[in-house]
């Protein structure tokens, strides 16, 4: 639930081409990332069709419901660009003429050597005691306008000039108008564990009722979040996150945002790489590359693709034999034996029905680790959780051995 003495903030995305999905709204997760940086609630993602009726309606909606409303999108110089006129309507306020704004319109139309034609004239009207946000990248100048409730940032739909806009004047005036202390966000990666499981693992636990808990679920990992109101100290974040770590057993595979940024499990396995001055040489099957798209060239040495295990298999004189963890190793040591890499990574697999097991061994000078999965599902999802498969067992190898370059 949205705190109390946090802002509510309603981002609001109109024209038809949004509405329709010919245009991909970008601007609300653009919007929403700097709100959520800032510690404002987002209560709201709203989109609205060019329809004078329903945008006047909506504007009052969200006078009732909000502290601010970030808003792109119908400040053009055409028929269906009505903003402007929406949100004059809707609070009975007159637009007026700014010489401003019209100077700015024609100076960019001079740069770019065009008459300004005589439509334009209408990105000049702003609603009266509102603040003009200038626009150096377009010819539509936005506004800043104070309601019953609610301050609306009224910007450009063009993705550039909205951001642009942002950077120069409205995440200023955000942070001066509204002063709060940021909760603390952290992310508990996980991978292996179903989001239902986690969920059960979690409600076992009795966290604090102001602590948010939200999950973003994907393919291979899953996210948990913990949102920590500001008041909380380090070392009560600390304990809850060690409970909830205790909870969910291996499949935390990284914890971002209390100390250290790590964005996934790729990020995880190369801040270690690099802190471990290690390079890697993989050979892989069935991922067909997904292992070494993922690597940094920083310390991928080498790799190797091939969709046939025999013709792996036929490289070492090995002929006919089960694909097993052991077979991994033994492969995995003989390449390792040949190449300049501190680590060998090697993928195998065979097929069981449907589905297949794939099968990985990782060697370094001094020791090894093997593991076997089954992966099920279409190709493309078997081969994303053979790649994180394998960059699991990477990271596990790195954390539980201490390296020395050879």
């Amino acid at each position: 639930m949205p705190e109390k003495n946090r802002p509510k903030v309603v981002i609001f995305s109109q024209g038809d081409e949004v509405i329709t999905g010919a245009t991909i709204d970008t601007n609300a997760a653009y919007l929403a990332d700097h709100c959520r940086t800032l510690g404002f609630d987002i209560i709201r993602h709203i989109t609205v069709a060019d329809e004078l009726d329903d945008l006047v309606q909506v504007l009052k909606d969200i006078d009732a419901l909000a502290d601010i409303c970030l808003c792109t999108g119908g400040l053009g110089p055409t028929q269906d660009d009505l903003t402007t006129q929406a949100y004059s309507k809707a609070f009975n306020t007159p637009l007026v003429f700014d010489d401003i704004a019209m100077t700015m319109m024609r100076g960019f139309f001079d740069k770019l050597n065009i008459d300004m034609p005589e439509v334009n004239r209408k990105q000049a009207l702003l609603p009266e005691n509102s603040t003009r946000i200038d626009n150096l990248w377009g010819t539509a100048a936005g506004f800043i306008g104070e309601t019953n409730r609610c301050r609306f940032y009224c910007m450009p739909g063009v993705p550039y000039e909205m951001k642009n806009m942002m950077q120069t004047t409205v995440l200023d005036d955000l942070r001066a108008c509204f002063k709060v202390q940021k909760p603390r966000l952290i992310t508990l990666r996980t991978m292996g564990m179903g989001e239902s499981a986690i969920q059960q693992e979690v409600d076992k636990l009795s966290l604090s009722d102001d602590i948010r808990v939200s999950f973003r679920a994907g393919l291979p990992e899953n996210e948990l979040k913990l949102i920590f109101p500001s008041h909380y100290v380090d070392d009560a974040v600390q304990r809850c996150i060690k409970e909830v770590q205790g909870v969910l057993g291996g499949s935390v595979f990284a914890i971002d945002g209390f100390g250290k940024a790590v964005k996934n499990l790729p990020d995880c396995v190369h801040q270690l790489m690099i802190e471990k001055q290690q390079t890697l040489s993989v050979i892989e099957t069935i991922s067909q590359g997904g292992i070494a798209r993922q690597c940094d060239v920083g310390w991928l040495q080498q790799s190797m693709v091939s969709p046939r295990v025999s013709a792996i298999l036929s490289r070492f004189g090995i002929d006919n034999a089960d694909i097993t963890e052991s077979l991994a190793v033994e492969i995995a040591t003989k390449e390792h034996e040949q190449n300049d890499s501190n680590i060998t990574l090697v993928q195998l697999h065979h097929n069981d029905g449907d589905d297949v097991i794939a099968v990985v061994a990782v060697v370094s000078d001094t020791s090894h680790t093997s593991a076997s999965k089954k992966l099920t599902g279409r190709l493309e999802r078997k081969q994303i959780n053979a790649s994180a498969q394998a960059l699991n067992l990477l990271r596990k190898h790195l954390i539980e051995n201490d390296y020395a370059t050879h």
